[in-house]
């Protein structure tokens, strides 16, 4: 990927192939952005919006677990075994921070989901005003994650790890561990409000499936997020 997305904050050089860890955070700042907007703009008292919108954070919040539980569990211990062995302190320490930054996100994702919950089976404007209030934290606190990742830790990814290497990681540890259910509507998650210029690479590289999947899973991820975001304007989170 030679192009930043929206938001990102740097995309170190190296031999690893990351395009899919950043449309990953790509996601991720989009949906809170326009999480962040339907929030304010919701009339409190649209309870099908407010549904349609736990519905959505579920699978938010679901591929945001699997990809902070796999970088927990497979990246991080990766390269702190690398870095341990090159003695590469900073490395050891910016690691350390990445863990610690996804055990302060967690709980915000909790209280959010709660706050949306509460709000859906009592509609009150101090309900809204808390849910704009952990919403807009969350944003902040993993963007600012997000930012640190893309600078700092990738760095680290492309100075220890091969190219020929992370592709066997990913292909092995990272891909799989999502009901199918979910996997039908990541693909087009992943892919909503990205330019073709970005897609058209990826998707000529996929397994025929995941194309056959792509196109099974647009049009009820589609319904889903005109639902869900039918008050945000048009813009956010692009």
């Amino acid at each position: 990927m030679t192009a930043l997305l929206p938001g990102q904050a740097a995309a170190p050089e190296g031999p690893t192939d990351l395009r899919m860890m950043y449309l990953l955070h790509h996601g991720f700042r989009r949906d809170l952005a326009c999480f962040v907007s339907a929030a304010l703009h919701v009339p409190v008292d649209d309870s099908a919006t407010w549904e349609a919108l736990l519905r959505r954070w579920d699978l938010f919040a679901v591929l945001l677990h699997d990809h902070h539980e796999k970088e927990d569990a497979v990246l991080w211990p990766y390269l702190r075994d690398r870095a341990a062995q090159a003695d590469d302190l900073p490395a050891l320490k910016l690691l350390d921070d990445m863990e610690a930054e996804h055990s302060i996100i967690d709980p915000l994702l909790e209280a959010a989901r709660r706050s949306l919950a509460e709000l859906v089976a009592r509609p009150e404007e101090t309900r809204r005003d808390e849910l704009v209030a952990v919403l807009q934290q969350t944003a902040t606190e993993l963007g600012d994650h997000l930012s640190h990742e893309e600078r700092d830790a990738i760095a680290i990814l492309q100075k220890y790890v091969g190219g020929e290497e992370w592709a066997d990681i990913e292909r092995r540890k990272f891909r799989g561990g999502l009901k199918p259910s979910v996997l039908l509507n990541m693909l087009p998650w992943v892919v909503e409000g990205v330019p073709d210029s970005v897609v058209a690479p990826l998707l000529s590289e996929a397994p025929a499936p995941f194309r056959l999947m792509l196109r099974l899973g647009r049009p009820r991820f589609q319904r889903l997020q005109r639902a869900a975001f039918a008050y945000v304007p048009a813009g956010v989170g692009a």
